[in-house]
């Protein structure tokens, strides 16, 4: 995914900055069987990264088929935001309290990833907000396809989702993109059409 130039970045991929700027973004298909409990994410996707030469600031990884991606836009007079999802469920687990034992340490590759970028400047705390209303779509997305685990709580998303956003940098940057803003009504219908579109391809 090549965002033309470089913008401010904000998430936490496998790959590259939880804060800074980047204009390439790459994801990479994996096996459990690729990343054995001594091989570190990132010094494989790079070596893979090097090795396919495929330059890229922002790395994310993934179990799902990434052909099956889902990439949805929308926009008004004013901006446009664009979600693109990659969405495997392998690694399901949940936020609800269980019962049973503490989760397992384990970890899979099957992954939700979510890249939003929208054509207009956020600040710090914008950046963040968008962060929280992609993370509500996507879990939204997940509960009404009627996604459970097996002992019956609802899945929420993965014990390895990665979701980054993407804006311009500039000024006048907004300084906030909450659920009654025009900009957050899109970040959250877009994603969520995106993420119900790759978890229902994922087959």
């Amino acid at each position: 995914m090549d965002l033309g130039y470089r913008h401010q970045i904000a998430g936490w991929p496998i790959v590259g900055p939880s804060w800074g700027l980047a204009a390439t973004i790459a994801w990479l298909q994996v096996r459990d069987a690729d990343l054995p409990a001594d091989i570190s994410p990132e010094a494989y996707f790079q070596e893979r990264a090097r090795a396919d030469r495929v330059e890229a600031e922002i790395g994310l990884m993934t179990a799902a088929d990434i052909s099956n991606y889902a990439c949805e836009r929308a926009s008004n007079a004013a901006m446009e935001v664009t979600a693109l999802v990659t969405a495997g469920l392998t690694n399901g687990e949940s936020v609800q309290p269980s019962a049973a034992s503490p989760p397992s340490e384990q970890w899979h590759a099957g992954t939700v990833n979510i890249v939003l970028h929208t054509s207009v400047p956020l600040n710090q705390a914008a950046m963040f907000e968008a962060i929280s209303i992609v993370a509500q779509a996507r879990t939204a997305a997940i509960i009404d396809l009627g996604i459970s685990l097996i002992d019956g709580r609802k899945l929420t998303g993965t014990g390895t989702d990665c979701i980054v956003v993407a804006a311009p940098p500039g000024p006048h940057a907004l300084k906030h993109c909450g659920l009654h803003t025009a900009l957050g009504r899109l970040i959250g219908e877009t994603t969520y059409s995106a993420a119900r579109r790759a978890i229902v391809m994922r087959g």
